[in-house]
């Protein structure tokens, strides 16, 4: 009789430590595969918006400021066609952060009534990754108190900043922030 309590420990055992191998590898799988979708995601957003802005001309994005401010939303407009050297533009585009759901919403006629909208992604948060609302620079990268989308020129270019954020299940929070510098067609 002792054996067999022995036998059924050590058996208890056994199957504990290999529950807790499984459960352990489980969430290490689950939370990798988050973090990769998220930097996807994000990746994803900030080559839509180069390649938005690209197929523009940068004398029509005079809202964009230079360093340390900063603009949230862009109005432009796609050079489709070149006619006896100068450029004839398509409808009126608009790529903005909208804070309150915490996406990026790329706009077509906006503010008309033939406006189209989709949502490029979402888990922005309000906030650039390292920045909190006081006047400061506080991320270092030159530019103050900016948000999760944030557009300034550098001479002829346009610099992007993105910051996703999201939590897994566990409670685990997920940054993932990326920045390009896109130079629009001349």
């Amino acid at each position: 009789m002792i054996e067999l309590v022995i036998g059924i420990a050590v058996a208890a055992l056994i199957l504990g430590n290999l529950a807790m191998v499984v459960r352990t590898s489980t969430t290490a799988v689950e939370s990798g595969v988050f973090g990769s979708n998220l930097e996807d995601r994000a990746d994803r957003t900030m080559d839509r918006i180069a390649l938005a802005l690209m197929s523009t001309s940068a004398e029509k994005l005079d809202e964009v400021q230079f360093a340390p401010n900063h603009v949230s939303a862009i109005d432009y407009e796609v050079v489709v066609d070149v006619v006896d050297g100068d450029p004839f533009e398509g409808t009126p585009e608009r790529i903005e952060f909208d804070d309150q759901a915490g996406r990026i919403l790329w706009r077509r006629a906006p503010d008309t009534p033939d406006e189209m909208q989709t949502v490029w992604t979402r888990w922005v948060p309000g906030m650039m990754e390292g920045e909190t609302p006081n006047g400061e620079d506080d991320n270092g990268n030159g530019l103050a108190d900016e948000t999760g989308l944030a557009f300034n020129r550098d001479e002829e270019q346009i610099l992007v900043r993105l910051t996703l954020e999201r939590e897994d299940r566990q409670k685990v929070t997920y940054v993932r922030t990326r920045s390009r510098r896109v130079t629009c067609r001349n």
